[in-house]
């Protein structure tokens, strides 16, 4: 083998290398954000390499506006009855 398909050789593991490396990099990121989603990490909102493009646990006709977080009250208001005016 000559000097030059060595070199071939050599770049072409090389390149591999890197291949594997960003699938493997990118199924553990994948992962670990599973992970968090599930945890229900609200640190997921304050990071800047993560786009939110779907909300699928909203009440219907909401709407996603970048920077802004959801406040939910622990327990909701209980709702007043009227008594009827009828007069």
């Amino acid at each position: 083998m000559d000097a030059e398909t060595a070199v071939g050789w050599l770049l072409l593991a090389a390149v591999l290398a890197v291949m594997v490396w960003l699938v493997l990099r990118a199924v553990a990121k994948d992962r670990a954000l599973d992970a968090r989603l599930a945890a229900g990490d609200m640190t997921l909102f304050d990071e800047g390499g993560l786009d939110i493009e779907d909300v699928v646990r909203a009440p219907m006709g909401s709407v996603l506006q970048q920077g802004r977080l959801m406040e939910v009250d622990a327990a909701p208001a209980p709702a007043q009855i009227m008594p009827d005016e009828t007069a």
